[in-house]
């Protein structure tokens, strides 16, 4: 029996169509083909991704650090909220000075 509990992925995918206004992941892929960056081999395109919304005043309360900026000043801003929770690196292989590869 496991008694841990799992954390709730409340992380919104959203679309050039949505209509959502909370923090939402958005699909980009870059392409250095269509840059015309012809030094890149590998890879052609990547999904990147990025992160766009609002974020609700009841998740900002979550964090004591957060509330106390928010009592201390209501009208301005509480901070960041709506920013990737994971990154990764991507591998390239490049031509370095059109001659040796880099990887």
């Amino acid at each position: 029996e496991n008694n841990k509990r799992s954390r709730r992925n409340l992380g919104l995918d959203c679309d050039e169509h949505s209509t959502e206004s909370r923090c939402c992941r958005y699909p980009l892929t870059v392409d250095f083909e269509a840059f015309g960056w012809d030094w890149i081999i590998a890879p052609k395109r990547y999904k990147a991704n990025y992160c766009s919304g609002q974020c609700e005043y009841m998740f900002m309360q979550k964090y004591p650090h957060t509330h106390l900026v928010q009592q201390a000043n209501p009208r301005g801003s509480a901070g960041p909220c709506c920013t990737p929770t994971k990154m990764s690196p991507i591998n390239m292989l490049y031509f370095k000075d059109n001659q040796t590869i880099h990887y």
